[in-house]
């Protein structure tokens, strides 16, 4: 028997309002019972942006952090770096760059080398790589004042592409040293305040800011003689080569009782010189650094070049250096001198200190072939006598300030 339902009769209204709630009840449903189980399955667990930030800075920092518990730990204007733990036998090295905000070097292995710079410097080399060179990291500290510096070596070259002075050191725990080192130990004002500092064969050269002036001492070690002291000195952002982007500082007055000036040059790549110049553009003196003391170099970003540090000045793949051994001619004995002096090589000249790369340059003077580029007088003689053995128009070439 079917169930008699009752029969109710509804208005137009009722019946449109009836239909109205029963469609508002099934979008509830579908809205509750689809939507809420698929969101739970299907979205990823997003961290907050402190969570995010706190993720980023715990990578920056470099974990795990060392410092209290390093052999050496300090900063530079660029990188920090740690060589820890503190009083082990193995060592490992981190190497941070604050200006790219990356890790070079992250536990990476090290070996101690002693005396590499000089007696008094405790060394530590980690193997790495930059830029596609296989380069050494060197973090060496100065058993003396408790100085610190990192060093970028080239493998192959044995150069340094970059050397940068401790701007502060938190743990400096070396064999031999201080065991209560200052906070800030051997930094003080005098190193702060130093732009560039380095040695050659004969003088110690300094720039450094004295109170908002840059000023220059050269000390001559051989005569114990001041040759500047404390004079002021200049940023010059030169056009010319091979100076172009390197920093150049001049002051002085006088040398060995001529007029004279006294100019520090640093390239982006780790290379100095001390040159003295005669009003007339005669070098009266050019030594390069020697790398058995380190190279300070706090340089301020408004004395440096815009290319400073690029290369830009290295035409074709060739060196800096001051002394050349030109041919005068045009195509034909660049023809010839390529065949007697083969680029990269040192062909009947032996033992040189040349970068051997034949082409054309320009000067005030003339165009004439660059043979060679020396970095020592007599190699670069060396060649052109070479080159006038065989019926070459040869003879050296300086490049000092008014080289171009």
């Amino acid at each position: 028997m079917k169930p008699v339902w009752p029969n109710v009769p509804l208005s137009r209204w009722s019946k449109r309002l009836f239909k109205l709630l029963a469609l508002f009840v099934t979008s509830v449903f579908l809205v509750t019972g689809l939507s809420v189980p698929g969101y739970g399955a299907a979205q990823p667990t997003v961290l907050t942006p402190n969570a995010a930030e706190a993720g980023l800075e715990g990578l920056l920092a470099q974990d795990p952090n060392t410092a209290g518990n390093a052999t050496l730990y300090f900063e530079t204007p660029t990188f920090t770096v740690s060589v820890f733990p503190r009083n082990s036998q193995t060592l490992r090295m981190n190497v941070y760059n604050k200006e790219t905000r990356q890790t070079e070097q992250l536990n990476a292995p090290v070996t101690r080398r002693d005396g590499i710079i000089s007696s008094n410097w405790i060394s530590y080399d980690s193997f790495g790589s930059r830029g596609g060179r296989n380069i050494v990291y060197r973090a060496s500290g100065n058993l003396t004042n408790n100085q610190a510096r990192l060093e970028i070596v080239d493998v192959p070259t044995s150069s340094i592409l970059l050397s940068q002075n401790s701007t502060s050191v938190r743990d400096f725990f070396l064999p031999g040293a201080n065991p209560n080192p200052n906070p800030n130990p051997g930094q003080g004002d005098l190193l702060n305040r130093t732009f560039v500092g380095f040695d050659t064969q004969n003088h110690s050269v300094r720039v450094f800011n004295d109170n908002g002036v840059t000023k220059m001492n050269v000390y001559n070690r051989i005569t114990n003689q001041p040759l500047v002291n404390g004079l002021t000195a200049t940023a010059e952002a030169t056009e010319i080569a091979p100076y172009r982007c390197w920093v150049n500082y001049f002051s002085g007055q006088s040398y060995g009782g001529v007029a004279a000036r006294y100019f520090v040059r640093v390239s982006g790549d780790g290379q100095a010189r001390l040159d003295v110049i005669a009003p007339n553009g005669g070098v009266l003196l050019s030594e390069p650094r020697v790398s058995s003391s380190p190279l300070v170099t706090n340089i301020p970003q408004a004395d440096r070049p815009e290319c400073f540090g690029s290369g830009g000045t290295v035409p074709d793949g060739a060196g800096l250096e001051p002394y050349v051994a030109a041919v005068f001619g045009g195509d034909n004995e660049l023809q010839r001198v390529r065949q007697v002096l083969p680029s990269g090589s040192s062909q009947g000249v032996g033992g040189l200190t040349c970068v051997i790369n034949p082409r054309f340059e320009n000067a005030p003077q003339g165009r004439f072939i660059n043979a060679a580029e020396c970095s020592d007088r007599n190699d670069a003689s060396a060649v052109v006598n070479f080159l006038r053995a065989r019926g070459l128009n040869s003879r050296l070439v300086y490049r000092n300030f008014r080289y171009r």
